[in-house]
């Protein structure tokens, strides 16, 4: 098994009772009789049912875990917190660190042999296998040649029991017919999943200029139960549902007229459906709700003033059908970005990035994937950041304090008034016999690491949420970022 970095041991602080805002995840449930992937566990007694909040609003944190690099290889861009269930995630190139709020904790290795080395890893996310809630996860990985072999890449997937660390379910894609021995590739974009079943698509590109293969973006299909994959050439992922991928396939580039929305078979890799889109000459995923996966797109007007030059639009894509929906937006001096988060039930929200620094926020109705609300900073309200979404809450960050919004409405949603009783502890200063890799997990309870404002969270579930924060001056210099666990009290 590949050697996991642990947790440092925390020293013991009192618990603040704070309001956060918080997103994704659900219910808790015991793991299926299947053989472990290999995962280092330990446990200890469970205490009393746990609170649930069906969204949660409000949030107190009970732990604050640190982590080092990895190999002297700073790890801070690939880190990402997670919560599904009762089960707090710190995720790594290494693999997963969990500790439930029940007290129960686990390490699982993102590769089980040294000589695989991982490059990316998506967020966890909380799906559903045989009926049960399950975390799924996906690394980009190198595995090294011996003998004659060339080395080659490969993206493996892990669906894990929450409470256990078990290896319900794994698939991997061998990249070598894509993009050929020895290039490896990363940079995942962000993934779509299918929570009913349990089915993932990612997207990601090779790592070299000028790589052995004939593609350059690519997306891998992965199914659990049937623990196979698929790849799918020159393709970006923005929905998955049943086995169908939506997405986007095209040059790419200022001039371009080769654009377009495509509709493929995940288990077979086959365009079904393509739909041209001319004027965009940068087309390119946004998110992926439960019934559309969404794209924004930029294109150039030649001739038309500066200010006015590009125009812009939102499209959501039916999954199960290609049909499309285009949202036209204002013309602008720059292309338009957005980024659209989903609470995989019945809503999308998207922030948008707007001319001159301008931002704007934007709701669908994921049903039918037409616009249902929006508003922009020239307003009389402040946009947000949103970092989640979870059951018709959206979780951002507006001048730095977290907010609230509903889903369906853009209105804001007031949050439970925070009860306090007492702060934490200024706590010690860890000593040099506290190291990285010994093999303890940090004492639960701890939240001596905690330093300012709680943030927005990056994940959340019915029992808690979690975010990842910068290390302050009572972490070590080998500290990464801080995840900070909190459970929902409102």
């Amino acid at each position: 098994m590949r050697d996991l970095r642990m947790l440092r041991p925390l020293t013991t602080a009192t618990i603040a009772l704070t309001v956060l805002a918080g997103c994704s995840g659900g219910d808790d449930n015991k793991s299926t009789d299947q053989p472990s992937g290999g995962t280092s566990a330990s446990s200890t007694p469970s205490g009393p049912d746990l609170a649930t909040f069906d969204p949660p609003k409000a949030f107190a944190p009970v732990s604050a875990l640190a982590e080092g690099d990895v190999a002297g290889q700073p790890n801070r861009y690939y880190l990402k917190a997670g919560m599904v269930g009762q089960t707090s995630l710190y995720a790594q190139r290494t693999g997963l660190t969990a500790v439930t709020l029940s007290a129960n904790s686990w390490q699982l290795p993102s590769a089980d042999v040294q000589s695989t080395e991982t490059a990316d890893l998506t967020p966890p996310m909380a799906v559903q296998l045989n009926g049960k809630e399950v975390i799924a996860i996906a690394y980009a990985q190198m595995v090294q040649g011996s003998g004659t072999q060339k080395a080659h890449a490969q993206v493996s997937f892990q669906w894990i029991d929450p409470l256990e660390g078990k290896v319900l379910a794994a698939a991997a894609a061998d990249l070598t017919t894509l993009i050929g021995p020895g290039t490896g590739a990363s940079d995942f974009l962000a993934p779509a999943y299918d929570p009913a079943t349990g089915q993932i698509a990612v997207s990601l590109s090779t790592q070299s200029s000028e790589p052995t293969s004939k593609v350059h973006e690519f997306t891998v299909f992965a199914d659990p139960a049937t623990q196979k994959a698929t790849t799918i050439p020159s393709v970006e992922v923005a929905g998955v549902l049943n086995g169908t991928v939506v997405g986007v396939k095209g040059s790419q580039q200022e001039g371009a007229k080769d654009n377009a929305i495509v509709q493929a078979d995940g288990v077979t890799g086959a365009i079904k459906k393509s739909v041209p889109v001319p004027a965009m000459n940068y087309l390119r995923p946004a998110g992926s709700g439960s019934k559309h996966g969404y794209f924004a797109g930029t294109g150039y007007l030649n001739g038309a003033q500066d200010s006015v030059d590009h125009v812009n639009s939102l499209y959501a894509v039916d999954i199960a059908t290609g049909a499309v929906v285009e949202t036209k937006l204002p013309p602008s001096a720059d292309g338009d970005d957005a980024t659209c988060f989903s609470d995989h039930l019945a809503a999308v929200v998207c922030n948008r990035s707007l001319a001159d620094q301008k931002k704007a926020i934007a709701g669908f109705d994921d049903a039918t994937g037409k616009l249902a609300w929006s508003y922009d900073s020239s307003a009389n309200r402040v946009v947000p950041a949103i970092t989640t979404m979870f059951n018709g809450l959206v979780y951002g960050t507006a001048d730095d304090k977290a907010v609230l919004l509903d889903a369906k409405t853009g209105e804001d949603v007031p949050a439970p008034a925070a009860t306090p009783t007492g702060t934490p502890t200024d706590g010690t200063t860890p000593d040099d016999s506290s190291s990285f890799g010994s093999g303890n997990v940090g004492g639960w309870g701890d939240t001596s690491l905690m330093f300012g404002n709680q943030q927005s969270p990056a994940m959340v579930s019915k029992y808690g949420s979690v975010y990842l924060q910068e290390p302050g001056n009572k972490a070590s210099p080998r500290t990464e970022k801080i995840l900070v666990v909190q459970k929902a009290i409102g």
